[in-house]
């Protein structure tokens, strides 16, 4: 592709060089300068600055070089206002603006965006369309599984994800939007025929510093031209901030606050719920088979982005009833003690404590729960984290998640001062935890086991090492049954 095709309607203020060269790779990473051309784009980072590496690209053969700043490293050069947001147009530009020719659902929030894409992408497919999904799953182009590195990719590989969905045929993409992407403008150039909000509490405070840098980071999805319709928590008093401050149509929902969405006579139980869904005074009886208030919140938000696209409500209720499970999101697990074993991905306060309450009202024996913190994240939650897993949980064992480069001992004690009790231990070795806990757990006890959910790795020292919690709980309860038996023997 030709250099002034690759850079249309990006906001250049100077240009230097031959706009007829052609291209055919964009890379902010001056090491992974490759192929004909390549263009290497100069981003700032949190802890470096592309503009540093520019001669390094070019020695490494880069041939065009996008900057902030005249560097003067390179025979095409071009100097544009903002590389964040020259990179997404890029991308898209490079891809054939793909992202055009389909209709863009995006959740934002910090709990409860993956179950709301399952939950719409399953909508949408009863409906009778052809969906794509992006999120911290990974993502989908109707049944085919294309891994990503991040909850929301960087926009080059993110627009080759909207050309794989076009190309495909498919209609829709149903989106996680992350704080970071909005904040970094990876999302520059689109237009969301849906924006959502699921709601706001403390995470990420290593990157945002404070609450109000990362709401403010929240609100960019719902900015006019960026957004065609709000559907906003109005049980979140940062929903109602967005629709007081958005010029764009809002529609809302709640439980607890009037709200153009809403759901009563709600019966819940350890399989889902039931309820009466009201969708703008479209009314019918709904079943979802995810279980906890928080999913009735997430049914809330599908159900409401998807009437506002003109799905009928029989659709809607059909679609949320044919899901039956997000993977690492309330999954359940029989134990062979005739306990119940729940992986779930809740990683914030908040999190913790919408899955601990929801476990709760389903009267277990007891509940011992399984969590940690991750290393070289928000030091803050640490200590909440524990409170509120002393507060609901029976005993609690405290164990490694993600460490990161942080020592995982120090992490633990970060959480521990948050217990003001002895009913907790902590133990390292996240399998060893797991199995303290299937040795502890009694018939009609539950094992909550929180913060990785899917995952299929732990992050130690920059090295993700193979691990799932899953396939941990299968082998060390098929362990512990083979024990018990042979002592019966």
């Amino acid at each position: 592709m030709k250099l002034k095709d690759i850079l249309l309607n990006v906001d250049v203020v100077s240009f230097k060089g031959d706009e007829n060269l052609d291209s055919e790779s964009i890379t902010f990473d001056s090491r992974k300068v490759a192929g004909k051309s390549a263009i290497f784009i100069c981003l700032k980072g949190e802890n470096t600055d592309g503009h540093i590496y520019a001669k390094t690209a070019v020695k490494n053969g880069a041939k065009v070089v996008i900057t902030e700043k005249q560097l003067g490293v390179s025979k095409n050069e071009i100097v544009v206002k903002s590389t964040r947001k020259a990179l997404a147009q890029m991308a898209g530009n490079l891809y054939g603006n793909a992202h055009k020719d389909l209709k863009i659902i995006a959740i934002t929030g910090t709990n409860g965006k993956t179950t709301t894409t399952y939950m719409i992408k399953s909508i949408l497919e009863t409906s009778g369309a052809k969906v794509g999904l992006i999120g911290t799953e990974g993502a989908f182009v109707r049944d085919q599984y294309f891994e990503v590195n991040l909850t929301t990719p960087d926009p080059m590989e993110l627009h080759r994800l909207f050309k794989i969905m076009k190309d495909n045929g498919c209609e829709y993409c149903v989106m996680e939007a992350s704080a970071h992407s909005l904040f970094h403008d990876k999302l520059f150039g689109l237009t969301f025929e849906v924006g959502i909000f699921s709601n706001f509490t403390q995470d990420h405070l290593d990157f945002f510093k404070t609450m109000e840098n990362y709401a403010q980071a929240k609100m960019k999805l719902f900015e006019q031209n960026f957004c065609k319709i709000a559907v906003l928590n109005f049980d979140d008093e940062l929903g109602k901030v967005i629709a007081k401050n958005c010029k764009i149509p809002v529609i809302s929902y709640a439980l607890d606050s009037p709200a153009d969405c809403f759901a009563i006579d709600i019966a819940k139980n350890y399989f889902g719920s039931k309820f009466v869904l009201n969708l703008m005074d479209n009314i019918s009886d709904a079943e979802i088979n995810l279980p906890g208030r928080y999913n009735i919140y997430n049914a809330l938000s599908a159900g409401a982005g998807t009437i506002a696209l003109g799905v009928d409500i029989k659709q809607i209720v059909s679609g949320l009833k044919a899901l039956n499970f997000v993977s690492g999101r309330f999954n359940s697990l029989p134990l062979s003690s005739g306990a119940t074993a729940i992986i779930d991905f809740a990683h914030t306060p908040d999190g913790l404590k919408n899955i601990l309450m929801a476990i709760k009202e389903l009267k277990p024996k007891r509940l011992i729960t399984i969590f940690g913190c991750g290393g070289n994240r928000d030091k803050g939650k640490r200590k909440q984290m524990g409170e509120i897993a002393e507060n609901l949980s029976d005993f609690t064992i405290l164990t490694s998640d993600n460490p990161r480069f942080e020592n995982p001992e120090l992490i633990l004690s970060d959480i521990e001062n948050g217990f003001k009790s002895d009913k907790f231990i902590s133990v390292v070795s996240r399998e060893k935890a797991i199995e303290i806990a299937l040795n502890l757990a009694r018939n009609g006890d539950v094992v909550a086991i929180l913060g990785k959910g899917a995952e299929k790795y732990q992050d130690i020292n920059g090295i993700k090492t193979p691990y799932s919690d899953i396939e941990a709980v299968k082998m060390l309860d098929e362990k512990i049954a083979t024990i018990k038996s042979l002592a019966e023997v």
